[in-house]
């Protein structure tokens, strides 16, 4: 089937909305709304809203408002994932870092493939680092060119007072990994016993650690690109651990992502307040239905959402 349809203006867009039974009070809002935020955008935020299931209709009463009032929790949620995935991020990279380089002899260890697992791309994880740090490679004279400047200043100092080795140790080039980088270095790691230790404190196994972070990752893309948290089944789910029996129940959805979180979190940020603020969030916001997100009745009466004495 052939896509035919064409770019409609704003009114033509709000008329189209009300066309479906939306209710607008405001029209220049409305406009102001899908000018700022636009109709695919805001639409996702609309299927619980509808009649039922693959109809474009909007159960009676629905109002523009009401939409944009979970577009707001939506986004407020995001921004408190993106909090707790910064002290995860730092603190996940910080371990990793002391464990490696104390287990190794040498800081520069990571350029060494034999000390990653046989499905570990260590020849693509060398590249991607040497353009992260501004490396480029002659291929007349098959030499590499060192950077003489970095957005980084400490790479930068790195490389006007040594440069050889050709990388830095492995505490600087931790710092401009992503977590995403971070995540499959951990998994690639071919020491069983360094990773275990590394997943040691969370109380899990060094798989499910690897899973938890792959997941983290996933949910650090969706928020840097404003993607939608609430009512989303997530392509890459955290792998439930043993010490979760009976809690998480809906590991593709949020639930799943707030349950790793917090977990993370008393790790890598002891004392956070991270439990108190979602709830906050949530009782700000009556309207929003829990089940969306895949928490079941009840679920905040688990001891795992009361703040632990620290």
């Amino acid at each position: 089937m052939k896509f035919t349809k064409a770019a409609k203006d704003l009114p033509a867009q709000l008329a189209l909305l009300q066309s479906k039974g939306l209710a607008v009070t405001d029209r220049p809002g409305a406009l102001t709304y899908l000018e700022n935020l636009g109709y695919y955008r805001l639409s996702g935020y609309t299927f619980p809203f509808r009649k039922s299931p693959g109809r474009t209709e909007f159960k009676p009463g629905t109002s523009l408002e009401q939409i944009i009032r979970i577009y707001d929790f939506d986004r407020e949620l995001r921004l408190l994932a993106a909090d707790a995935i910064e002290r995860i991020e730092i603190g996940i990279r910080s371990r990793i870092v002391n464990a490696t380089c104390l287990q190794h002899t040498s800081p520069h260890w990571f350029t060494d493939p034999t000390l990653f697992h046989s499905q570990f791309n260590h020849a693509s994880f060398l590249r991607k680092l040497e353009k992260s740090l501004g490396i480029e490679y002659d291929r007349t004279t098959r030499t590499r060119i060192l950077p003489t400047s970095h957005p980084e200043t400490f790479i930068e100092h790195y490389y006007q007072k040594y440069g050889d080795p050709y990388l830095p140790p492995f505490w600087m080039v931790a710092e401009i990994l992503t977590i995403g980088s971070l995540s499959h270095l951990y998994k690639g790691i071919g020491d069983a016993t360094l990773k275990k230790e590394i997943a040691a404190p969370f109380g899990v196994p060094a798989k499910i650690l690897a899973s938890w972070l792959h997941s983290v990752a996933h949910l650090r893309n969706i928020c840097a690109h404003h993607g939608r948290l609430w009512n989303r089944v997530f392509s890459i789910s955290p792998k439930a651990a043993q010490k979760h029996r009976g809690l998480l129940v809906s590991p593709s959805r949020f639930e799943g992502h707030a349950v790793v979180l917090v977990d993370l979190l008393d790790v890598c940020s002891p004392g956070h307040s991270w439990r108190s603020k979602f709830q906050t969030l949530l009782a700000a916001y009556p309207e929003v239905d829990h089940q969306v997100m895949g928490f079941r009745p009840g679920w905040d009466q688990n001891q795992f959402w009361h703040q632990p004495t620290v």
